[in-house]
């Protein structure tokens, strides 16, 4: 009965990912629609017609492989019935993002459901049972996160209608033609909090501030715990010389920016209704007001978010590559959200209704991203959130690879202490007096904070990798499953495809070139290792915590980008040259082994290439001064870092040394096999236990696939990508898992699976496929298990 299911999962598996190519590629290629608030909907008809088509389609392809042409109805059956099932939600997209949804969702789904039977039926030892289970948890979690990608990647360049998207222009213009309405310009207390700015840089943010043509506001400067009065006395004395502008300043203040705004609260004007937000380094346009207070008028609208843009941005290709790094979260992630109603309140340029702040018992002091926390709790309590997607103000970027790495480690950290803190509200269930959150917002929040942990799975990955390596060179039996024959060609289409995908959504949602789109992705890659280090430090720390980077003084050089990315480099290095070594092996397990975690290693081996590009990069006077005062003013830095990656090293190359006994190969027919064979035939049939064996690790039968480890698709969204490799009748097998994984966009990276140990010849193979040791009056083709593939979480560079 199992083996009667994997084989229908898997020809499942294979015409879902079959359509899926074709499907991404229309979505890829065809150019991104105007936003249009009122386009009408696809009608059912056509997403039905499509259905069938891609159903006959799937069929014909699933016989012409050798599917028996009942189960290849069946599957192209369930294969069409999800697109159909998927209409109404997806009913605002284009018919091609409908169907490139539903398709990665069943590919996913498939091979979710396939590796769980491989492992229930497989005859492991305890560990290899212990260590394919949690491979398949992590698999799962990779998947939610990926679908959480692909369905902005869907939602951005497919969605039709646009009903939560405003003009804000055209939304004053219409409460200023209501007689009920017009008149009613709230008064707006704007904070701004400093710490250690230089008093000139936060002068110049003041005087634009001056110069809105609002005239119901104030301004309110809250300096906490700058010791060094150089930096604060100037800035009080010019706010002195203003009316409507308050200077404060505080030492031994806890609770980080949101004591400091709590603080702010306290002195602001009785009149104000809105409190705004604008960070120390923002120059403010004059019309951020006059467009966007007057959107209060609606009474059930408690915050309103616009994007945080950056200056002094095309300096050079790093700052290139950064600014379209950043602009992702607000381009897509933000955009997607605000259609669901899961936009977040990412703080500066930002405006919030002073009811809904002193309800909510204003800014948490427990959390460092206290404005994407607060923007939750106001939703959870019925409130609404607007995303207005234009720019009015423009900040400084961070002026150092390191001090990019300091801000990813903060937002990544709060967004984890969010999760610790809300969780149970993020779950599905009925909305309720104590949490009015919509399941959209739920999705929207959730994925959003859990796509954080594609990181973190990506380190995971890469240990389970260099396990693979060890496999396939030692021939010590550390994967669980393998890739072969056409499930293998699948996983390496699936991940160049989630690169493009993730490439291809950067540059049409930023307007980046190709080279900066592919540069803007290397930046996510190279901060892998730190948003890991996040994650673990959110999950246990009680209070706060932020990244430490060295000390520098005088002129920047190379060795200090080394000496601050020294981790990335030793385990970038340990990575490439692992792989490189398995490369030189020979066979093609250990060459798919290598390739897989060579791509691993060059990922955080960029970390100190973009900390020497930033070093090497030209500033104007006042910012590249501003970047030697950081350097030198940094904290003292741990290699906790590097010695758990040389300690981690050392028990893999133990555990290599003196791994377990091969245990016996699975009852369980490959996916290759399963797509092939009669249906007549029975599942334990032509298995011998006579069968000749080989020593394992020996590369034998490797021209009929490779033993791979599981792979994160580098795109974001990427749908998981089947990657196969089952039990062999009549084999013995080694097995235990080796995946890799990837960064992706903010947001995160997402792994895939390939297993790998090399095995005897299957006695009942055709000789295409492999050795010929046994002859039979049916031939069949060497089994296969295990497809994957990981979306990636390219890690959005939002707050949330």
């Amino acid at each position: 009965m199992l083996a009667t299911s994997s084989d229908l999962v898997v020809t499942v598996l294979l015409i879902a990912v079959g359509l899926l190519l074709p499907a991404t590629a229309a979505v890829l290629l065809t150019g991104q629609r105007r936003r249009r608030r009122h386009a009408s909907a696809r009608p059912f008809a056509a997403v039905l017609a499509t259905a069938v088509a891609l159903g006959g389609v799937g069929a014909a392809g699933a016989v012409l492989l050798g599917v028996p042409t009942a189960r290849a109805t069946v599957a192209a059956l369930v294969v069409a019935g999800a697109v159909l099932a998927w209409w109404p939600i997806g009913r605002q997209w284009a018919v091609r993002g409908l169907v490139a949804w539903a398709l990665t969702v069943t590919a996913s789904v498939s091979y979710l459901v396939y590796a769980a039977l491989w492992t229930l039926t497989a005859d492991l030892t305890w560990a290899g049972a212990l260590i394919s289970g949690a491979l398949w948890l992590v698999e799962a979690f990779v998947v939610l996160i990926g679908l959480g990608h692909l369905w902005e990647f869907v939602d951005v360049l497919t969605r039709r209608q646009w009903p939560a998207s405003v003009d804000p222009r055209q939304v004053v213009a219409t409460y200023e033609a209501d007689p009920g309405v017009a008149g009613t310009r709230p008064f707006v207390s704007l904070h701004v909090p400093t710490h250690d700015e230089p008093p000139d840089m936060v002068i110049a943010t003041l005087r634009r501030l001056m110069e809105q043509t609002y005239d119901r506001y104030e301004i309110v400067v809250i300096d906490n715990n700058t010791t060094d009065e150089a930096l604060w006395r100037p800035v009080e004395e010019f706010c002195a010389g203003y009316q409507g502008v308050t200077f404060l300043h505080v030492e031994n203040l806890e609770g980080f920016k949101s004591g400091a705004l709590n603080l702010a609260l306290q002195h602001t004007d009785p009149r104000a209704e809105i409190i705004g937000i604008v960070d120390a380094d923002y120059l403010v346009e004059p019309d951020f007001l006059a467009d966007c207070a007057p959107l209060f008028a609606d009474p059930g609208l408690s915050f309103v978010q616009t994007p945080q843009d950056y200056r002094d941005w095309d300096v050079s290709a790093y700052f290139r590559r950064l600014y379209y790094s950043y602009g992702y979260f607000f381009d897509v992630s933000q955009v997607s959200r605000n259609e669901q109603g899961g936009a977040i309140f990412g703080g500066t340029m930002g405006l919030i209704r002073r009811s809904a702040l002193v309800g909510a018992d204003g800014w948490d002091e427990w959390c460092i991203t206290e404005d994407a926390e607060l923007s939750l709790r106001l939703l959870r309590d019925g409130g609404r959130g607007l995303h207005v997607d234009r720019s009015y103000g423009r900040g400084v970027m961070p002026l150092t690879f390191e001090a990019l790495k300091k801000q990813r480690f903060r937002w990544c950290f709060g967004g984890v202490q969010i999760l610790r803190m809300h969780w149970r509200s993020l779950l599905p269930g009925p909305r309720g007096p104590r949490n009015r959150l919509s399941l959209a917002q739920r999705w929207a929040y959730l994925v959003g904070g859990l796509q954080w942990f594609g990181d973190l799975a990506g380190v995971l990955f890469t240990g389970f990798l260099l396990l693979g390596a060890a496999d396939a060179v030692v021939g010590t039996g550390i994967v669980v499953r393998r890739l072969s024959g056409l499930l293998l060609l699948c996983v390496v289409a699936l991940v160049l495809l989630g690169l493009v995908r993730a490439v291809v959504l950067t540059r049409r949602s930023t307007g980046a070139g190709w080279r900066d789109a592919m540069g803007a992705f290397g930046l996510w890659l190279a901060l892998g290792w730190v948003v890991a280090g996040a994650c673990v430090r959110g999950l246990f720390a009680r209070g706060g915590a932020f990244l430490r980077t060295p000390k520098q003084h005088g002129e920047l050089r190379t060795s200090y980008a080394l000496r601050a990315n020294l981790t990335e480099l030793v385990l970038g290095c340990l990575a490439v040259g692992v792989g490189v070594a398995a490369l030189l092996h020979g066979t093609a397990a250990s060459a798919a082994v290598g390739v897989l975690l060579a791509w691993q290693g060059a990922g955080y081996l960029l970390a100190p290439v973009n900390s020497v590009a930033a070093i090497r990069s030209h500033l104007p006077a006042d910012l590249a001064r501003r970047r030697r005062a950081g350097l030198a003013t940094a904290g003292t830095v741990r290699w906790t870092g590097a010695v758990l990656v040389a300690g981690a090293t050392a028990a893999v190359v133990v555990y290599a040394l003196s791994g377990p006994e091969l245990p016996d190969r699975p009852a369980v027919t490959s996916a290759i096999s399963a797509a092939t064979q009669e249906p007549s035939r029975d599942a334990g049939d032509s298995r011998g236990d006579d069968a000749p064996q080989d020593a394992p690790g020996d590369g034998a039968a490797t021209d009929e696939g490779a033993d791979v480890a599981p792979v994160d698709d580098p795109g974001a969204g990427a749908p998981p990508t089947p990657d196969d490799d089952g039990p062999e009748p009549g084999d013995e097998t080694a097995t235990e898992p080796a995946p890799t994984t990837s960064a992706t966009p903010a947001p995160d990276a997402t792994p895939e699976s390939d297993p790998r140990p090399s095995q005897a010849a299957d006695p009942t193979a055709r000789p295409t496929d492999g050795p010929e040791t046994k002859p039979t009056d049916r031939p069949t083709t060497k089994p296969t298990t295990k497809p994957t593939s990981r979306p990636a979480p390219t890690e959005p560079p939002g707050q949330g």
